[in-house]
């Protein structure tokens, strides 16, 4: 019997993007943290950004606005 989830093959840019998302952020955190979507998805267009990758995820490139801005 499977795990109940489908497998794909995996992107090595996304594959790219977890490792150093659990290395720079998650291994960071105390026993009890929370990330807001908003946190997480400037981390990452920072991540494409770095290294000049012009493809970024639709959820990347709409990013809500900084609280506290309009």
């Amino acid at each position: 019997m499977g795990s109940g989830y489908a497998t794909y093959p995996e992107d090595e840019v996304l594959a790219q993007l977890r490792e150093d998302f659990c290395d720079d952020v998650l291994s960071q955190l105390c026993d009890q943290w929370r990330l807001r979507r908003g946190v997480v998805l400037r981390w990452s267009l920072a991540w494409y950004l770095q290294r000049g990758i012009d493809k970024v995820p639709a959820a990347v490139r709409e990013l809500p606005p900084l609280q506290g801005q309009s």
